[in-house]
């Protein structure tokens, strides 16, 4: 966490434009084979946060954003979800999620530096990363290559996929393997379509190179179709296959907000064809 403290201290001495936000999640899940459950973080493993964000004198901005609660046996130990400092758009240091594909099948936040630049032919975007979260997590390089619609991504090092913000479209948050595991090769490509209130998603990533035995080889495929402004904010149907044990996951998702900084979002989610988990979650943002 030496990143995080160096971007307070820097702030700090430069008196920096400061911004509070709060972005709280709660969710009421109830499973069909178990008991009910209330937490303070999404059904995909996003935290309840409180940040701080900055802009220093110097034109970098930042961002330190704290975890309202720990996901247990998460492979992040730490109660920063983000911490960093950024010439926006160039460079960014600190606790931050690597560039992998859409940030929903594999989102890791790691103290890493990061670069984003373009390739000389048709100003084509990449995003890098080298990281290093310390013994037993991740360490490595990461890096996504084309624009927000479309493009390909690797992770070449070790313990990726631990995080409990990681694969949670086939595990729940909580069911992440921890610190010492993962995978030391992870690759995918993405894809986005958007024509009027229809948006079409789509992602394959391959994990390879476990860990340990237990860290078998993994195929993942998502599609999702999202439908804006209905009289839901948004209704989302989605499918994740899992390749090896040809596992079928179905999920339904919508949004409705009730103020202008709270909504209520249900779900209900299928594995293969019996039903999985079922419940509501709240956000309210400040």
């Amino acid at each position: 966490m030496a990143a995080g403290a160096a971007a307070a201290g820097i702030a700090s001495a430069q008196i920096p434009d400061v911004k509070l936000h709060l972005d709280a999640l709660g969710t009421y899940r109830f499973e069909s084979k178990g008991p009910s459950s209330f937490r303070y973080y999404s059904l995909f493993g996003e935290p309840s946060v409180a940040s701080l964000r900055f802009t220093l004198e110097t034109g970098f901005t930042g961002l330190i954003s704290q975890k309202l609660q720990r996901v247990p046996h998460d492979g992040d130990p730490y109660p920063f979800d983000e911490a960093y400092i950024e010439d926006e758009g160039i460079w960014r240091v600190g606790k931050q999620v690597l560039p992998f594909g859409t940030g929903r099948i594999l989102r890791e936040s790691v103290v890493a530096v990061r670069g984003d630049t373009t390739l000389i032919a048709e100003g084509f975007p990449v995003s890098f990363a080298i990281c290093d979260a310390g013994d037993r997590r991740q360490e490595g390089v990461v890096a996504r290559f084309g624009p927000s619609t479309y493009g390909l991504s690797a992770a070449v090092g070790r313990h990726f996929g631990i995080n409990s913000t990681s694969l949670t479209q086939i595990r729940l948050p909580s069911e992440t393997p921890g610190e010492g595991r993962g995978w030391k090769q992870v690759y995918g490509a993405d894809g986005r379509y958007r024509t009027g209130n229809f948006v079409l998603q789509g992602e394959a990533v391959a994990l390879r190179a476990g860990t340990t035995a237990a860290d078998r080889d993994l195929t993942i495929f998502d599609v999702s179709a999202l439908v804006l402004h209905t009289p839901f904010d948004w209704i989302q149907l989605g499918y994740t296959r899992e390749a090896q044990n040809r596992d079928s996951f179905y999920r339904l998702r919508g949004s409705l907000g009730l103020t202008e900084n709270v909504s209520v979002q249900p779900f209900l989610r299928f594995r293969n064809a019996q039903l999985w988990d079922l419940g509501v979650e709240v956000r309210l943002r400040l």
